[in-house]
């Protein structure tokens, strides 16, 4: 799979962001911003209430560890891009915070920091 070029941001806080595209079952794309952890195995995880407003189909819910808890989060077949060819993965609903992109969306690509020039390269 071809991959382009991806440029991101460090914010404020520390957190490093980078822009992914969800495209809406009626094939609408738009773009979030999404916090990178390394923590996260899955592919990514959003809202609830933009999983819905995408109308991206409910495969159903089950329990997850989230921090020192386990809690029950709805699971969405979502399609997505991240500098490649849209594709569809396993997106976990129910989060308070921006969007989350995790190992699975990131694995055989090679992400750089610039702490100093707060720029995030995805290549």
């Amino acid at each position: 799979m071809k991959h382009s070029v991806i440029h991101g941001r460090i914010d404020e806080a520390g957190k490093v962001l980078l822009p992914v595209i969800v495209i809406a079952s009626d094939g609408l794309e738009v773009e979030v911003e999404a916090a990178v952890s390394l923590e996260f195995g899955g592919a990514m995880a959003i809202n609830e209430e933009l999983a819905k407003a995408l109308g991206w189909r409910r495969l159903g819910a089950r329990r997850v560890v989230v921090g020192f808890q386990t809690v029950l989060m709805d699971h969405y077949l979502g399609t997505m891009s991240l500098g490649a060819e849209p594709h569809q993965v396993v997106v976990l609903g129910g989060i308070k915070t921006r969007a989350i992109i995790g190992e699975k969306f990131l694995s055989g690509r090679k992400l750089t920091l610039d702490f100093s020039r707060s720029k995030v390269i995805l290549e």
